[in-house]
């Protein structure tokens, strides 16, 4: 309205606008240190004019509202690099577990006591009627034994440590996604009239910034500014103000650990575990199911290789009592599993070495295909032609199914029976390794440790010769482990080169996703940061404008007085 009592409703707008300013601005200075603040600004825009004889004039200020300053572009960048980060922050961390299982740093690693191993049947070579040395030899192999041992306790140990932080992390999310849907619905409740929740969505980004480090997904925002969360297969966690729970069940084909699922909300669960490639829980699932296993193999086969190719040779050679067949460390047998993806009922047992002459020490499938079952080496990708079942030699590759039979190929035997629940169905995997456990389980053979004169370091009676010893002492350098083309030290020691590879590439990846999301974060500070400076000038700018609105209301009030003064 146009006169001095426009002027003065001006003058009281413009002070009511100034003072929004400077409350914002003591809010900012507040929140400087507040993780995850957004630096918010109040937008001002002209009041509506009207119109006088003199034409269109202007009625003054108003508050539109008060934003946050936030790059929404950058926001979304930095959420799915922390993703990466978190990954690769779990690898990282495991990896180190890793290379302390090795120990090779220090004089007391793996590869000195394989040495002394061999150096042990060396000087039993050189003095085979020595009980020194065989008492030494037997101590020495008993020393290898329990590192195997320990090697295997220490993995075993890694992996449920990770997969009960699998389960915790699977909690933490659901807490998580607790907490934004109620921040969903306060955000709702305020800009469904138009309003902005500033400081309810700063809270609900900083939970989204922990979850992504959590887990990968992609979100969207609904006109309410409510946010949905998917997974990386498109299940839903978190729609507007609904929530669907994650958990773990115990998956029996995989030693027990957790599967993680997706609950649909009506109690039926969906095994997700292998869709999440992103966050710590695909750091924790691919070290649990892939890394650790792979090492574990690798040290298996390392430890059936002494194991065997120690055994081959002392079964036929001779003691200083003259006793004979006689296996220097308890002989290995067969690890045997199934695939989680089977559909029938039966059931792999016995598991056996019966002629560790013409084991290979690899890893096998039996599948089953149109009612028959066909065997695989899956270490060198080849098909077993021949096998024998319930003692006839059949080839071709395919072999009828009995319940109850006997199978026996490369040395290895197991049993295939009918379950509870029925037969094997097509498609059916059952898996088989003369290895697995190997480290676990070995050995020395108590009737040698019992019974030192009892190790066979002759060739032939009266058992005081060194052929076998030697043959066994040049064991160190022959070619007998991947198919015979590598030496058991030049084995661990590329298994050795393996891990510090893989320990470097984590700690490499790992400091790159730090500069990435570190960068993306000063970038978000550029625009969200609140920046003492800039605020003090602001303060300064706003309390300038409201002294002069101040002022303004002095005029007009001296103004009318006058005019009253008039009357």
């Amino acid at each position: 309205m146009p006169g001095l009592y426009g002027i003065l409703d001006m003058a009281k707008w413009a002070t009511l606008t100034q003072q929004a300013n400077i409350s914002v601005v003591s809010h900012n200075i507040s929140n400087v240190n507040t993780p995850g603040y957004s630096r918010q600004k109040v937008l001002l825009g002209a009041a509506i004019p009207v119109t006088t004889e003199a034409g269109q004039m202007g009625t003054g200020v108003r508050t539109v509202t008060v934003q946050r300053e936030y790059d929404n572009f950058v926001g979304v960048q930095l959420n799915f690099e922390t993703q990466l980060l978190g990954n690769w922050k779990a690898l990282n961390y495991s990896f180190q577990r890793v290379e302390e299982i090795f120990n090779e740093s220090s004089e007391y690693g793996l590869s000195g006591v394989m040495d002394e191993y061999w150096n042990a049947w060396q000087a039993l070579a050189d003095n085979p009627s020595g009980q020194a040395e065989r008492a030494a030899l037997v101590n020495i192999a008993e020393t290898m034994s329990h590192d195997f041992n320990k090697m295997y306790n220490d993995f075993h140990t890694l992996q449920t440590d990770v997969n009960n932080s699998i389960k915790g992390t699977v909690d933490e999310i659901n807490a998580l996604t607790d907490q934004i849907v109620e921040l969903n619905e306060k955000i709702s409740r305020i800009e469904v009239s138009d309003d902005i929740a500033n400081d309810f969505r700063d809270q609900r980004d900083g939970l989204m910034d922990e979850l992504a480090e959590k887990i990968g997904y992609d979100y969207l925002e609904d006109d309410l500014g409510q946010v949905s969360i998917f997974l990386e297969n498109g299940n839903p966690l978190v729609s507007a103000r609904m929530k669907w729970e994650l958990g773990v069940e115990v998956n029996t084909a995989n030693d027990n650990f957790y599967d993680v699922s997706w609950d649909d909300g009506s109690g039926t669960l969906t095994p997700i575990t292998d869709i999440i490639t992103r966050g710590e829980l695909s750091g924790m699932i691919e070290m649990r199911d892939t890394i650790i296993p792979d090492y574990l193999a690798k040290v298996d086969r390392l430890a059936g290789g002494i194991i065997n190719a120690t055994n081959k040779l002392h079964y036929y050679g001779y003691g200083l009592d003259g006793s004979t067949e006689n296996n220097f460390f308890l002989p290995l047998s067969a690890a045997t599993g199934f695939s989680e993806d089977n559909t029938g009922g039966a059931v792999i047992t016995g598991g056996d070495v019966y002629d560790n002459t013409v084991l290979t020490l690899d890893d096998y499938e039996i599948r089953f295909v149109g009612g028959n079952f066909e065997i695989y080496n899956v270490t060198d990708g080849t098909q077993v032609m021949d096998a024998r079942v319930d003692g006839s030699v059949i080839g071709g590759g395919s072999f009828g199914y009995t319940s109850g039979s006997t199978i026996q190929f490369e040395g290895i035997e197991v049993i295939l029976t009918d379950g509870a629940l029925g037969g094997p169905a097509d498609e059916d995997v059952f898996t088989v390794s003369s290895t697995g456990d190997a480290a676990k389980n070995m050995t020395v053979n108590p009737d040698i440790a019992g019974d030192v004169t009892k190790i066979a370091a002759a060739e032939g009676v009266p058992g005081d010769d060194n052929v076998n010893a030697l043959a066994i002492a040049v064991l160190r350098d022959g070619n007998t482990m991947n198919n015979n083309t590598t030496s058991f030290s030049s084995y661990y020691s590329g298994l050795v080169g393996e891990v510090g590879v893989d320990v470097q590439d984590a700690s490499r990846n790992l400091t790159y996703r730090e500069t990435m999301v570190e960068q993306l974060n000063t970038r978000k500070e550029s625009v969200s940061g609140v920046n003492l400076d800039e605020e003090a000038v602001n303060l300064m700018r706003y309390q300038a404008a409201f002294t002069a609105a101040a002022r303004m209301i002095t005029v007009v009030d001296e103004l009318i007085q006058e005019l009253l003064n008039l009357a």
